[in-house]
């Protein structure tokens, strides 16, 4: 990565412990940090007890007394949303901040990339466990990969939450940070090379196309081990997941000495059992190049004849902006210096028109999209769920409405590119996590979209909810916030080359 010409000049230093925890981070290697330009931090798996989770939902390392799926999914859901979490993650970015902000450094925080595909049905008979027999096998069924995609939107939805939330405390007057902790969300360069992709045979791995390993485990290599005496209770995952899996593989044959490992289990030494779910070297390509991307990006795309649906509710329309144009007057001021722009929709009046309703769930909005799309807009920004989960409208299902939308759409404006927003959290009582849950099945089904070749984009949004006026809507800067981040996801069409010419 010192090569990219991105750096410019820049001074990275790499440092690394695996199997280390943020507290462990922050106390063990930032103090190591000397005279840097550029941090790189991937953190955060070992806390959210990925190792329990892989051994639970995958590899059943301890046989038919395994930990439970759902019990340990659950688990990690509710630490993200809880103040250890978020305490551990401020103490990291504001050592980090500490180390950098002399030299006018950068650091970026990199979410971790959903694991399946988790449509296809090639999987669903496929099994990674340790352990042959009846009883002993766990299914990479659709339901257990998506459960385990979801979990790692859920991730990334409270770090890019957290990171949003540092960064505006810094200059609470709402003015622009000048060096903001920044989060890397390189996901979606791993569609069509996540394990169980379509075509791949069992899971893929290995097979140059899929860009995350696992491995296997040597019932030799675990003989004269000094685990004979734990029992499972005693296996945790604190001093490191070669140790761990060590562990609960020889709990397992103390108490049914039957036992028999799986081909793939037998076939390499435990040590490559490290790798288990780590990103190959191509991988790390992608998310090297993401971080890239982003240092070279420049403040606003040029030269694009754009023709823009803002689509949505209330928020769209502007609800609660001094202007009451919201993040549309912001958006189009901007692109016009460098772009030929066109706002479209049956309501407002030119250069602003757009199809934002008040209250409005995703399926009437589906229904009034039909007066704007003849119109052929080449970009659709959608904003929408809001209302659906305020309003109580069968929530589970409202990410698959918001699919039906976006297919609606692609149906009628086919050379659109769909970018479709994280929605901004509500700080109403009892309403937060709702608005979390839709978001990361929305992240979830979006990656599927991209699979299935359609032009569609997720956009962060960096709002939290000290930027709401009434718990739900945005104030001035909030909607100013709003309109950068979607001329980022502008230019990340661009840069994927969707943006045509409208017809």
């Amino acid at each position: 990565m010192e090569r990219d010409p991105c750096l410019q000049g820049k001074k990275p230093q790499y440092l690394a412990n695996q199997d280390s925890q943020i507290s462990r981070i922050t106390s063990q290697q930032v103090p190591k940090l000397e005279n840097v330009d550029l941090v790189t931090v991937s953190a955060g798996s070992n806390d959210l007890g990925l190792v329990g989770i892989l051994d639970a939902c995958v590899y059943n390392f301890i046989g038919s007394a395994s930990l439970n799926c759902d019990s340990m999914l659950n688990n990690a859901a509710a630490y993200f949303g809880g103040d250890q979490f978020a305490q551990a993650l401020n103490g990291l970015f504001k050592s980090i901040r500490t180390k950098i902000s002399s030299r006018s450094g950068e650091a970026y925080f990199v979410g971790i990339p959903a694991f399946f595909d988790e449509t296809t049905p090639g999987c669903s008979h496929t099994s990674l466990s340790t352990y042959t027999g009846s009883g002993q096998q766990k299914y990479l069924t659709n339901l257990v990969r998506a459960k385990l995609n979801v979990i790692m939107h859920r991730y990334n939805w409270w770090l890019h939450y957290l990171i949003t939330k540092y960064n505006r405390a810094q200059v609470p007057s709402g003015n622009t940070l000048q060096y903001p902790i920044k989060f890397i969300d390189a996901d979606d360069r791993f569609n069509g090379h996540r394990f169980c992709r379509a075509g791949a045979q069992a899971t893929g791995s290995g097979d140059g196309s899929t860009w995350f390993a696992d491995g296997g485990a040597s019932k030799k290599s675990l003989t004269g081990s000094a685990y004979s005496a734990v029992s499972a209770t005693q296996c945790n995952d604190n001093g490191g997941w070669n140790e761990y899996i060590q562990c609960r593989i020889h709990v397992a044959f103390k108490k049914a000495p039957f036992l028999q490992l799986t081909e793939n289990a037998a076939k390499t030494p435990l040590k490559d059992w490290e790798r288990v779910f780590h990103p190959t070297s191509d991988g790390h390509g992608a998310i090297k190049n993401e971080i890239t991307s982003q240092m070279a990006q420049g403040p606003t795309l040029s030269g694009f004849d754009l023709r823009i649906l803002p689509l949505g509710a209330s928020i769209t329309l502007g609800s609660h902006s001094s202007d009451g144009n919201g993040f549309r007057k912001v958006l189009y001021d901007t692109l016009r210096k460098t772009n030929k722009v066109s706002f479209v929709g049956s309501e407002g009046t030119a250069p602003l028109k757009h199809e934002g309703h008040p209250g409005w769930v995703i399926n009437d909005i589906s229904t009034v999209s039909s007066k704007s799309l003849p119109s052929r807009p080449n970009v659709v920004l959608i904003h929408a769920g809001t209302n659906d989960i305020i309003q109580d409208k069968d929530i589970d299902k409202a990410p698959e409405r918001l699919g039906n939308l976006i297919d609606h759409v692609l149906s009628v404006a086919k050379d659109s590119v769909v970018l479709v927003a994280q929605i901004l959290p509500c700080s109403r009582p009892g309403e937060f996590d709702k608005f979390v849950t839709y978001n990361v099945r929305v992240a979830n089904m979006i990656n599927q979209k991209q699979v299935e070749h359609k032009k569609v984009l997720k956009v962060w949004m960096p709002i939290t909810t000290d930027d709401l006026v009434d718990g739900i809507h945005p104030n001035d800067a909030g909607y100013n916030k709003m309109a950068q981040a979607w001329i980022k996801g502008l230019q990340r069409a661009a840069d994927k080359g969707w943006i045509g010419k409208p017809v």
